[in-house]
């Protein structure tokens, strides 16, 4: 039974079948009647410009990443690109992004880049440029990059650029990995300092390389820098920069280093050796220390910019002071020092194994310390030769512009030549602006001693000018003249003495006057020559005059000779003095005066002797005051006595003069006895009375 509901539903359903039939029907006829409708001729879409035509796919727009692990390594960017049947592919307005180990990175950019095998390389061509994320920059024409090794290479010209640092060369290499930066050829570059009054370091090598993290250049291949008009020079030489500023805190030059000219060097002018190390300070302009190795020398700066002191060795080591002087040195192994003459004083030159020196604030060097070895040289000046020392060391002093030698002492074995001079000791102190010696010590077991080819002096301490030559000598002096005969330098020996023989003299104390050509022999001093032999408190040797003299307890021993030739009887003279004087050919004894010869036996206030004028022959002897002569067994007294050997005649006058022998007395104002006919005369007159006394006498009386 149909309900009224489900009618319903049965007609809603029929209504519904055939409202979709009526509309399949509209819609089939519609589509028949647009089939069947006029058609419309379409044309054909307008073609797209080949970028290339070589090109077998053409893309417009690249985006490439490449990661390394969940990290970005490489992108690159193009405008286009386009893929060739070989299969290349080249890249237009190509952005190259790297990004680097502890946060950095860099982008290349190029007109073109073609990628090389496996899309590992780029090709770049056209307006390349590298930008580092710390400034860097580099432009060149060609370029190559390579993914695997991070470098970036460039075979032509090249700049780059990091704050006030730049540079040029030819060929280009940048090492990601390494984080170097390479200038293969014709290299040059520039630090302009933090500053723009800072001077310029300017560099030109066969090659200059950059280590990015360790902050220094190396530079390779004929190096050269300038800055402020100084040159510095090398095979080869690596510039470590300050840790926050791209300007030089160490400089190592290797291979033929040579410094010159420019500021910031202080108190040295030049420099050079195989190898140098320069460290500078804060500023990376003032110098601090200089190391130099292998035939290194400087040379130091001068007062009035004239050639300055030279130093030289093996290995030089500088110390530089806040005020621009030296403050320490040191040289090992062959050290030489050239000090420049200056006004008044001749060159110096100095050789030793090691040298160290030191200076002051505001005086620079001003103490040098040579040894083993040690050599000092002085040049020659108008007037004299040249000069040298030896010893094993040597302290030297200078003044305050340290050019030239105030003082210099000597220790272990010194030997000082100057000219015929020749002087040695264990110790000496030589002042080069007095020009004085002094020698002290036994080296050797020889004591100090002065010597040239006239005189020798041995002593404990000797003190001496030399120019013109003054000496003393103390402590057991023992000189030697030597002989004079054919000498031009030699001085007027006294002729109580031979020209052909050496003379020795001992004495407490010696002074040496080459001016006056005096030598004073003080202290128990004793003269010998052969048979001749003057002793005294004080002997004085005038060369200048040849005269000589002896005070205080004289003792003399002469060689005098007799009127046939012959030596006499070894002469005895005592008195409080002894004076020679040679222009009279006179012997003097003063004061308690004795005289032992073939003469007699003769005691006076004062007893004179005449020499002949080319010999030592008695001439005469005159004998003054309270007279006493003793002639074997004859006694002749009086005021005063002649004596004249030619004709054995003695003349004796006084108040009255006396002569006595075995048998006889006489006495007169006058006597005159003759030895050799044993007659005597005696001339009285009314002042005086004549006596003469006969008998036989048992003996003579002594005096």
């Amino acid at each position: 039974m149909i309900t009224p509901a489900g009618w319903y539903n049965r007609v809603v359903s029929r209504r519904t079948l055939r409202m979709l039939v009526l509309l399949f029907a509209i819609g089939l006829a519609g589509a028949i009647a647009y089939g069947l409708r006029p058609r419309d001729v379409r044309l054909a879409p307008p073609g797209l410009d080949r970028i290339d035509p070589r090109a077998v796919i053409e893309t417009l727009g690249c985006d490439a990443l490449q990661l390394k692990g969940s990290t970005r390594d490489v992108r690159v960017e193009c405008a286009s690109q386009v893929a060739y049947d070989d299969g290349q592919t080249a890249l237009r307005e190509v952005k190259i992004h790297v990004a680097s180990r502890g946060g950095r990175a860099f982008d290349v950019t190029a007109a073109e880049a073609r990628l090389g095998a496996q899309r590992a390389s780029y090709e770049l061509s056209g307006a390349v440029r590298m930008t580092a994320s710390d400034g860097l920059t580099a432009t060149a024409d060609r370029a190559s990059f390579s993914e695997a090794q991070r470098i970036v290479q460039a075979p032509g010209p090249v700049e780059f650029q990091r704050n006030r640092m730049s540079g040029a060369g030819i060929g280009f290499t940048f090492d990601e990995r390494r984080n170097t930066v390479w200038l293969l050829d014709q290299a040059l570059v520039r630090l302009d300092g933090d500053d723009d009054a800072g001077p310029a370091l300017d560099v030109a090598a066969g090659s200059a390389g950059l280590a990015r993290t360790e902050r220094y250049f190396r530079f390779e291949r004929t190096v050269r820098m300038e800055r402020e008009g100084q040159t510095i020079e090398a095979d080869e030489a690596t510039v470590y920069l300050l840790p926050e500023r791209d300007e030089p805190h160490i400089i190592e030059l290797r291979g033929h280093a040579r410094i010159a000219g420019g500021i910031g060097m202080g108190a040295l002018r030049s420099m050079q050796a195989t190898d140098i190390n320069l460290t500078y300070g804060d500023d990376g302009r003032t110098l601090q220390v200089a190391t130099l190795v292998g035939e290194a020398s400087i040379e130091l700066e001068s007062a009035d910019y004239t050639r300055g002191q030279l130093l030289s060795g093996s290995s030089i080591e500088v110390q530089m002071g806040a005020d621009g002087g030296i403050a320490a040195l040191t040289a090992n192994n062959r050290v030489a020092v050239r000090l420049p003459a200056g006004s008044g004083s001749p060159s110096r030159a100095i050789r030793a194994g090691k040298l160290t020196g030191s200076g002051a604030p505001g005086m620079g060097l001003n103490t040098m310390r040579f040894q083993d070895a040690v050599e000092f040289l002085e040049a020659a000046t108008q007037g004299r030769g040249p000069r040298v020392a030896r010893a094993r060391t040597l302290d030297a002093t200078l003044d305050t512009s340290g050019q030239s030698l105030q003082e210099g002492r000597f220790s272990g074995g010194f030997l000082f030549e100057d000219g015929a001079l020749r002087a040695q000791s264990a110790d000496a102190t030589y002042g080069l602006v007095a020009g004085t010696l002094t020698l002290r010590g036994a080296t050797g077991g020889t004591s100090p001693s002065v010597s040239d080819d006239t005189l020798r002096i041995d002593a404990d301490a000797i003190d001496m000018t030399l120019s013109p030559r003054k000496m003393t000598a103390t402590g057991r002096v023992r000189s030697t003249l030597q002989p004079s005969r054919g000498r031009q330098s030699a001085g007027k020996r006294p002729g109580l003495l031979t020209d052909g023989d050496v003379v020795n003299v001992l004495a407490a104390d010696v002074a040496y006057d080459e001016t006056a050509r005096t030598t004073v022999f003080k202290g128990a001093a004793r003269m010998l020559q052969g048979a001749t032999v003057i002793q005294a408190d004080t002997i004085t040797l005038d060369e200048a005059r040849g005269d000589l003299s002896a005070v205080g307890g004289a003792t003399t021993s002469l060689g005098i000779i007799t009127t046939d030739g012959t030596a006499g009887k070894p002469t005895l003279g005592r008195a409080d003095s002894f004076r020679y004087t040679d222009d009279s050919r006179r012997a003097l004894y003063e004061t308690r005066a004795q005289f032992n010869s073939d003469a007699g036996d003769l005691q006076a206030s004062r007893i004179e002797l005449l020499l002949a004028k080319t010999s030592n022959e008695l001439q005469q002897l005159d004998a003054q005051g309270t007279v006493q002569v003793l002639l074997g067994v004859r006694k002749a007294t009086g005021s005063r006595l002649v004596y004249r050997p030619a004709e054995a005649r003695y003349e004796i006058t006084g108040t009255p003069g006396r002569f006595v022998d075995a048998c006889n007395e006489s006495s007169g104002r006058t006597l005159t006895f003759f030895r050799s006919s044993d007659r005597v005369i005696v001339d009285g007159n009314e002042q005086s009375r004549t006596e003469t006394r006969g008998g036989k006498c048992p003996g003579t009386a002594p005096f």
